[in-house]
C-alpha cells in the first residue's frame, strides 16, 4: 500500500534534481517515499530495475510520465540480487525485444534465450569471455529501407555488454546478455515490427516493459506486496501534479 505520501510532493520531471527544486524523476520519488536519502539511485531498488526506470522516466513526454506512478510503490523494497536473479531479468529483456520481431527472425534469439535458461543454477565451466565473444561475433546485417533512428536505438542496445561486464557476472547471466545483443542485432538488421526510432512511443511501451521486469523480480525472489489501489494510485498522481494514467 502506497502510503507515507509528504505533505508537498515535487513534480515529476525528467533528469536528475537537486531536492530543493521542486522536481524530481521516478527514482528520486522512490528514495523519498523510502526515507531514503535524496537520490536518483537508491539502495531500495535493484540496480537494473533502477535504470530502466531512469531512463523511461527521461525519454516519456510530460504529458505521458504519470505512467510511472502505479510502478512507484513497486520500484522500492526491489533489494535482492544474485546471477540467478539477473540472469532472469535479462531474459525477460530479451523476450521482450522477441516480441517485437517479425516471427520468421526468432530463431537464433529463443536459440541463445533457451540455453542461458538451462545454465540457471548449474555449476558451468563455461566462460564468461566466450560469451562476450559470441554476443559481439553474432552478425549485424541491413537490408531494406530503414528508419536510421529506428536501427541506431537497437544497434546502440546491442554494445550494452561491456557496460554489463563485472568480476560477479555469472555465465548463466553472460548468456542471457548474449541473448539480449543477439535480439538487438537482429532487430536492427530490420526485422523489428515496433516504432522504435519514436522516442514518446517506444517510452510508453517501455513503462510496460518494467512492469514486467518488475513482475520477474517478484516471480523469481518470492516477494509479496500488499495491493495498491486504484485511490492510492490517484493520491499519488494528484500530489505529483499530473493526472494518473493507470493503463501502461
Amino acid at each position: 500500500m502506497i502510503s507515507r505520501v509528504p505533505d508537498a510532493l515535487p513534480t515529476l520531471s525528467a533528469g536528475s534534481h537537486d531536492s530543493s527544486r521542486g522536481e524530481a524523476c521516478v527514482m528520486e520519488y522512490v528514495s523519498l517515499l523510502a526515507g531514503e536519502e535524496w537520490s536518483d539511485r537508491p539502495e531500495c531498488t535493484h540496480e537494473l530495475l533502477s535504470h530502466e526506470a531512469r531512463t523511461v522516466n527521461d525519454l516519456l513526454r510530460d504529458s505521458d510520465r504519470s505512467r510511472l506512478v502505479p510502478l512507484i510503490g513497486r520500484l522500492f523494497g526491489t533489494t535482492e540480487d544474485s546471477p540467478a536473479l539477473r540472469a532472469h531479468l535479462r531474459l525477460a529483456q530479451a523476450r521482450q525485444v522477441v516480441a517485437l520481431l517479425e516471427p520468421s527472425a526468432r530463431g537464433p534469439v529463443l536459440a541463445a534465450i533457451e540455453r542461458a535458461e538451462r545454465l540457471i543454477g548449474i555449476d558451468t565451466d563455461d566462460d564468461v569471455h566466450g560469451a562476450f565473444t559470441e554476443a559481439m561475433q553474432f552478425p549485424l546485417t541491413h537490408h531494406g529501407d530503414l528508419d536510421p533512428e529506428h536501427v541506431g536505438f537497437h544497434e546502440r542496445m546491442a554494445r550494452i555488454f561491456p557496460f554489463a561486464l563485472s568480476p560477479d557476472l555469472g555465465t548463466a547471466e553472460a548468456y542471457a546478455l548474449t541473448a539480449l545483443v543477439i535480439a538487438h542485432k537482429v532487430a536492427a538488421s530490420g526485422e523489428c515490427r515496433a516504432d522504435c526510432g519514436n522516442a514518446p512511443a517506444r517510452a510508453r511501451r517501455m513503462v510496460k516493459d518494467l512492469s514486467g521486469l518488475i513482475d520477474v523480480y517478484d516471480a523469481v525472489t518470492g516477494r509479496l506486496l500488499a495491493d495498491v489501489t486504484e485511490h492510492d494510485v490517484r493520491e499519488l498522481a494528484a500530489g505529483l501534479g499530473s493526472p494518473s494514467t493507470l493503463g501502461v
